[in-house]
């Protein structure tokens, strides 16, 4: 009689970020990232997700996961050919640091087994995917920015929250 076993592993990544907001001239927003590793994966941050503005009068600020180079990057390392899930929040919001102004990040997320971020394909919230043959999965991590037309000078921070799964 065959036995099988489920493994389930989670990694939790949260991404804790500032904006800092000028009332001229350039904004630049990164956020930064650590990662909590449980089980038998890796979680490998290759670059953060940023947002550059040239000037404070657009509304939103979209950065596409398939083509940005400001897009996060993260690699997921397992056992080759391993199925897992990846679940991420559907919005964040960027709090001032007085709390009386919001910003709000909508994530958008695109993964590969190939490490060519033009060839990702856009992930929804709950998906499974299979690790390479090398046991190796890519996301980029991207999204909009909005609220922008109210924003007060200062930093913001946010959290950006992605669950890793083994599924086998």
């Amino acid at each position: 009689m065959k036995r099988i076993l489920p493994y389930i592993f989670s990694v939790c990544t949260l991404f804790g970020g500032m904006v800092q907001a000028q009332t001229t001239g350039r904004m630049i927003t990164t956020i930064t990232a650590t990662a909590n590793v449980i089980g038998n994966v890796d979680l490998i941050v290759m670059k953060d997700l940023e947002f550059e503005v040239g000037s404070l009068t657009p509304t939103d600020l979209l950065v596409d996961p398939q083509k940005d180079a400001h897009a996060g990057h993260i690699k997921i390392i397992g056992s080759p050919k391993s199925l897992v899930r990846v679940t991420n929040e559907k919005q964040s919001i960027l709090q001032h640091e007085n709390g009386r102004s919001q910003l709000y990040f909508t994530y958008s997320l695109s993964g590969s087994i190939d490490n060519t971020q033009r060839k990702s394909v856009l992930l929804t919230q709950n998906n499974e995917v299979r690790l390479s043959d090398e046991g190796v999965y890519y996301l980029w991590l991207g999204g909009q920015l909005s609220g922008l037309e109210n924003i007060m000078p200062g930093n913001y921070s946010m959290e950006v929250k992605i669950d890793i799964e083994y599924i086998l």
